[in-house]
């Protein structure tokens, strides 16, 4: 069983193991398709050495999705842990403008633009909760 919960506000988060980004782009979402997993999943990745999770969170958009004008604001840290201990993340929102080239074509297969959750999803668990708070967090901050 996997569970994922957002952090308390003013918890202290350990080191990131992921970086998710909801991308709004032409009034949907964007999802990748991803090679080995063979779903759908929202842009993600891990950060570098020393990378902050902001750059990391611009950098995996890019490189997965082909996105060449936008803006990313954090939204929320997490955790899961699929039964062997808690790994942290933090999730990002993200307003597209432009696409270009992906340039991660050995792990992305397609980006699709969906109104909502897709069928098919891999990370099915993780990526239906992100994707819901980020939703919500559109709705409040947008509207």
């Amino acid at each position: 069983m996997i569970t994922v919960e957002l952090t308390g506000a003013g918890q202290i988060v350990p080191e990131l193991s992921y970086v998710v980004v909801a991308a709004r782009y032409e009034n949907g979402w964007l999802f990748i398709k991803h090679r080995k997993r063979g779903g759908y999943e929202l842009p993600a990745g891990h950060p570098d050495q020393g990378e902050s999770s902001e750059a990391a969170a611009a950098r995996e958009l890019a490189e997965e999705t082909g996105a060449e004008d936008f803006t990313i604001e954090p939204v929320s840290y997490y955790s899961v842990d699929s039964g062997t201990g808690k790994q942290y993340g933090r999730l990002f929102l993200a307003e597209v403008r432009s696409l270009g080239e992906i340039s991660d074509s050995t792990e992305i297969e397609e980006v699709r633009v969906f109104s909502e959750l897709p069928q098919g999803m891999s990370l099915k668990e993780v990526m239906t909760f992100l994707f819901l708070r980020a939703e919500e967090f559109f709705r409040y901050t947008r509207y």
